[in-house]
């Protein structure tokens, strides 16, 4: 037997949904994630053969069906956004250094692109995180209102506009702990490009679902 063995609604809650990641693949279908490979790319730590088989536990439970949540499954949307509260409100569970993850910041910022507050022709913006690897330091988001594309190897398309920052700084404004100009003012932050584009970047990204101002305009 491996679960708690308790009546308790909250315990019998967790027996399906206390398990590692399970409710972070919850969170990305409820963000939009619709494939295998966009749940990997939004949980780039996630093992698949982890991944495989939590998901059949989700299916099992009618939790999601095929790689949409039921309805079941959408009304867990609360208890998530709920979670990001009560971390952010508390101050209970700091941000540390291995909770910083280039594959995954820039995938978030992928997906809340605003594709009204585009330019009308494609831009590309490349980001440097300037204190990883290689193999995490650079990514290029290929932006446009008919579609957004994130690239981790240079494609050779033209760049608009390059933003070398620290990954924690960056990490900070996405939270909505920075404003862009407090941004810029990081330690080690830069934009190089076209400065009527510079001047519009924080425009196109809704940035982070749980922000503090987020939350609180959506408290109840």
């Amino acid at each position: 037997m491996g679960g708690y063995g308790q009546f308790c609604a909250v315990a019998r809650a967790l027996d399906l949904l206390g398990e590692r990641w399970t409710l972070l693949i919850v969170r990305e279908l409820l963000l939009g994630a619709s494939s295998f490979g966009d749940l990997s790319r939004g949980l780039p730590r996630i093992p698949r053969a982890t991944l495989s088989a939590r998901l059949r536990t989700l299916r099992a439970a009618g939790i999601v069906d095929g790689y949409r949540l039921t309805e079941a499954g959408a009304a867990l949307a609360p208890v998530v956004r709920e979670l990001a509260r009560w971390t952010i409100t508390t101050d209970s569970a700091t941000l540390d250094e291995d909770d910083l993850d280039t594959a995954a910041l820039t995938w978030d910022m992928r997906r809340r692109v605003d594709p009204d507050a585009l330019p009308a022709r494609r831009v590309v913006l490349a980001i440097e995180f300037t204190d990883r690897p290689a193999s995490d330091r650079r990514f290029w988001l290929h932006l446009a209102r008919t579609g957004v594309d994130l690239c981790r190897d240079d494609t050779g398309a033209p760049v608009d506009l390059w933003l070398t920052t620290p990954t924690r700084a960056a990490t900070e404004w996405w939270l909505g702990n920075l404003s862009w100009p407090q941004l810029l003012r990081q330690p080690g932050v830069e934009v190089h490009g076209d400065l009527a584009l510079q001047r519009q970047i924080p425009t196109w990204f809704a940035r982070y679902l749980f922000t503090p101002e987020s939350l609180a305009a959506n408290a109840t």
